[in-house]
């Protein structure tokens, strides 16, 4: 059976599985196609990751800007409460 994007197909002279056909050779298309479907899927698997990464990323940034805005204000507001009454109004 080899496993393709979504779907999976029996080959003609593959055995699937454990039916006593451990000494048939695989033919090279076998081989060929497995081993592009195996690239496929990893490739798949590591863009979902990099995705994942960057969505990360783009939440850590966005935190860190609220962060950095909201130690502004804090800073802001602590200014105006130490001015004296006179320079305030």
């Amino acid at each position: 059976m080899v496993h393709c994007f979504t779907y999976e197909t029996e080959r003609a002279g593959r055995p699937s599985g454990d039916s006593g056909f451990e000494g048939v050779k695989p033919r090279v298309s076998d081989i060929v196609w497995e081993t592009f479907d195996g690239l496929f899927k990893t490739l798949h698997r590591q863009g979902r990751r990099v995705e994942e990464l960057e969505r990360r990323v783009f939440e850590l940034e966005r935190r860190l800007q609220e962060r950095a805005a909201q130690a502004q204000q804090m800073e802001v507001v602590e200014r105006v409460a130490q001015m004296p009454a006179e320079k305030a109004a």
